[in-house]
């Protein structure tokens, strides 16, 4: 049997797997990715959200995906709480995407950057001991012995690494299909519906796609009809399915389990779960792919911090395993919420729903940042709270005052690789967004001192000024 060894193994090579790769590669780790299908392969998840962009770029992997020249969302329109609306986004930030080529402009990004690639392979776990993993990967009519020192896994809803996990909602399923014609929607679609809600996504091919999401036990009750007939039946119920009259359905109906969920162990000292296989967040969100890129980028740092500061290493587990929880809580009221405000009584509907007392709001990442005039007077929000964290710095898990603030997702430390409570000490009560940036520099560059501004201005960490400062800074 030949045999390979790696600092770091990967298994899956999805966005979450081939970014958490190239930063594994970038940090100077040997890392070897194995991907179970041959790329492009087809995948759902084709509208990202407009803050994945940004995080990608982050790590100078936005090229790979701005390249492929995919489409850029305007406009959505949305049959939701009873009447008929179009939501528009001047900046175009979200994209409409080829998966199969999405990923694999990801994954070839992730093999420039010194990844090795097994694939199509389908890895194994043959043994786990204190000084790492040993996989069995067979691949190309051959069984290669692969071992690690940690393993990153990566494998979506399969999650080969097993373990228990606990639904944060309902037991959903999509039914979706592809669809062809001379006059399909031009534009992405969500609706309400009874018993289940719509999406509607053009493609960049021509083609689209329609996803409906109902309860798990509404197709496990009706084996007779199949799922072509149930597409086609729910679709013709909605306003999305009239837009398809003259469509032909292309290949066949498929139903894929859209359940959110949270695995109770994201992380252990050798090894560390990302994507899918940590979290799945409702569909509703439309955040999935995004939100799979941040667990690869903080599993980075993560699993640095526990092969190169071991000492410091309970600190990053207890980090990423809180950070995950918390987004998966904080995205399940946002959907009981955002389920409420359809108002419709039917089982589907309220099993999903919050109570009415609860507040409906976007989650930071869904909703683009709204961009307030540079000149406007500003000063420290009084939401402003500090906690002693470990926290995500530019390499390593890090204890350092963190910020938490109702704008914000998640306690912050760093902000562009710049520790935030420094930059925070420096506001005065009625300076702008460009005084603040002409104060930070130098060491931090004008405009990426602006830009920062700008962000905690949008997200009301930073509040127009109307009299004292409340907030204060942790030291």
């Amino acid at each position: 049997m030949k045999r390979l060894s790696a600092d770091v193994a990967v298994i899956g090579a999805g966005p979450a797997g081939s970014v958490y790769a190239a930063r594994m590669a970038a940090l100077g780790f040997d890392v070897c990715l194995i991907e179970r299908a041959r790329f492009p392969r087809a995948h759902l998840g084709e509208s990202l959200s407009p803050g994945l962009l940004p995080m990608l770029s982050a790590v100078g992997l936005a090229e790979a995906v701005g390249r492929a020249g995919f489409r850029r969302v305007y406009d959505v329109r949305s049959s939701w709480e009873g009447t008929e609306t179009t939501r528009h986004d001047p900046r175009g930030q979200g994209l409409l995407v080829d998966r199969g080529a999405f990923d694999a402009a990801l994954l070839e990004a992730a093999v420039a950057r010194g990844v090795r690639l097994l694939q199509p392979a389908l890895a194994r776990v043959h043994a786990r001991g204190p000084e790492g993993w040993l996989l069995h990967v067979d691949g190309g009519g051959e069984t290669v012995e692969l071992s690690c020192g940690f393993l990153g896994d990566a494998s979506g809803r399969a999650a080969r690494l097993g373990g228990a996990r606990r639904n944060m909602g309902p037991r959903t399923l999509a039914l979706h299909g592809y669809w062809s014609g001379p006059r399909l929607p031009e534009q992405p679609r969500i609706e309400a519906g009874p018993q289940a809600w719509y999406w509607g996504v053009p493609l960049p091919d021509g083609r689209y796609n329609t996803l409906v999401f109902v309860d798990a036990a509404r197709v496990r009750d009706e084996p007779a009809l199949s799922l072509e007939a149930r597409l086609r039946t729910w679709l013709a119920a909605s306003a999305l399915g009239q837009g398809l009259q003259d469509a032909t359905l292309r290949g066949p109906v498929r139903a894929t389990d859209a359940t959110p969920y949270l695995y109770e162990d994201c992380v252990g000292a050798k090894h560390v779960r990302l994507g899918d296989a940590a979290l799945a967040l409702d569909p509703l969100s439309s955040s999935g792919v995004q939100k799979a890129v941040q667990t690869a980028l903080s599993a980075s740092i993560v699993a640095n911090t526990l092969l190169r500061r071991p000492q410091e290493g309970a600190g990053a587990r207890r980090y990423y395993q809180d950070n995950l929880a918390d987004a998966a809580d904080r995205h399940r009221r946002w959907a009981q919420g955002h389920y409420a405000a359809a108002q419709r009584r039917d089982a589907f509907w309220s099993a999903r729903a919050a109570p009415a007392a609860a507040e409906v709001a976007v989650p930071p990442g869904v909703r683009p940042p709204l961009q307030p005039p540079d000149d406007v007077p500003l000063r420290l929000s009084h939401d402003c709270q500090w906690e002693q964290l470990p926290c995500l710095g530019a390499e390593f898990v890090e204890s350092k005052p963190a910020l938490r603030h109702p704008g914000v997702e998640g306690p912050v430390a760093y902000l562009g690789g710049h520790e935030l409570a420094p930059l925070l000490r420096a506001v005065r009560p009625g300076m702008t967004s460009h005084q603040l940036a002409s104060r930070w520099s130098p060491p931090l560059p004008f405009e990426a001192g602006l830009s920062i501004a700008r962000w905690l201005a949008a997200r009301g960490v930073l509040e127009r000024d109307g009299g004292p400062a409340r907030g204060e800074v942790a030291s």
